[in-house]
Formats: structure tokens, sequence, C-alpha cells
């Protein structure tokens, strides 16, 4: 991940009810800021996509392995 000499400003607008949800979490001490709150939702999203996208992957290799291997018994047969 960036340090905090390689942040870049992203400006973002936000549902007022998702604003003020944000603002409950940082009041009760979950996060220490809005920024922080929604940079840990842009972390859980990208770690959520790169587990989705390896899921994929998976599940194709095991297609691909299958029809592989129908194909080498149906040429053995």
């Amino acid at each position: 991940m960036s340090t905090d000499s390689e942040r870049k400003p992203v400006p973002v607008s936000l549902p007022s009810e998702l604003v003020e949800e944000l603002d409950t979490l940082v009041e009760e001490g979950v996060f220490s800021s809005r920024s922080d709150a929604i940079r840990y939702g842009a972390r859980l999203v990208v770690r959520e996509e790169k587990q989705h996208q390896r899921l994929h992957e998976r599940a194709d290799d095991r297609a691909k392995d299958g029809i592989r291997e129908r194909m080498e018994r149906k040429r053995e047969s």
C-alpha cells in the first residue's frame, strides 16, 4: 500500500445518509476521520475484488483441466 507521501486526493460525493453513518462511526471512535473510514472501505473493495478474481481464475483453471482430461480420455478410447 502507499505511504502518506504517496497519497492522492480523490474527491467523492456520497449520499447524505452514508455521510451521517460515517460521522457516527467517527464519533464512536471506530475511525479517526471520514477519510480514514473511506480509505478502509476502499481497501476492502480492492481486497474483495482480488479475491473474486482469484476465485474466477481457479474456476477457469478447473474447467480447462476438466476439458483437457475429457479430451485425453476421448483420444485414448
